[in-house]
């Protein structure tokens, strides 16, 4: 039987950081079954879901400083379940994609809405990328997100709409059912 841990490691961004953590785990038979990785300003961060069918932990931390040493990388790492021992209310996956010329708070002004309903953000990503002829700073929210059955979609829908017009944002809430 499986065990599964989560590992997360942020240090300076250089090529070749990917290969080297995912030889790591190889060696060492650890399996990554879901991750992100991302270059924010100079770091470069990893989160990853590791499984193997030995105690993940003992070998990442027994071998932790050797990694950290090779890649620059600090690493956490904290043991979990198996994604299929999460349990979750039954809900439907949506899509959220927010676009809006940038400013402080629009994260929270979306997931504030999104808490008070109950759903569940499974993944979100942010970017800032200057429009191409102006030069100005536009912001996008990509978001899976689990909506409670309980919950009526038409509610959920109204009130981003009215956030959608208070905040000057574009809002596209979609089933993924219908994708």
């Amino acid at each position: 039987m499986s065990k599964f841990a989560v590992l997360t490691a942020l240090g300076p961004d250089r090529p070749g950081l990917i290969d080297e953590i995912s030889s790591f785990l190889s060696k060492r038979q650890i399996n990554i079954e879901d991750s992100r990785m991302a270059v924010l300003g100079g770091e470069f961060a990893i989160i990853l879901l590791a499984s193997s069918d030995d105690d993940p932990i003992k070998s990442l931390e027994k071998d932790r400083g050797e990694i950290e040493k090779t890649t620059g990388l600090e690493l956490f790492i904290k043991p979990t379940i198996s994604p299929k021992e999460r349990t979750v209310d039954p809900s439907t996956p949506h899509r959220l994609h927010v676009t809006s010329l940038d400013h402080p708070g629009l994260v929270h002004d979306v997931t504030r809405l999104l808490h008070r309903y109950n759903i569940n953000i499974e993944s979100m990503e942010t970017h800032v990328k200057n429009a191409p002829i102006s030069g100005t700073p536009i912001f996008n929210m990509f978001c899976v997100v689990t909506v409670p059955v309980k919950n009526k979609l038409s509610n959920i829908k109204n009130e981003l709409i009215e956030l959608e017009h208070r905040l000057d944002v574009d809002i596209e809430f979609e089933s993924m059912d219908n994708l």
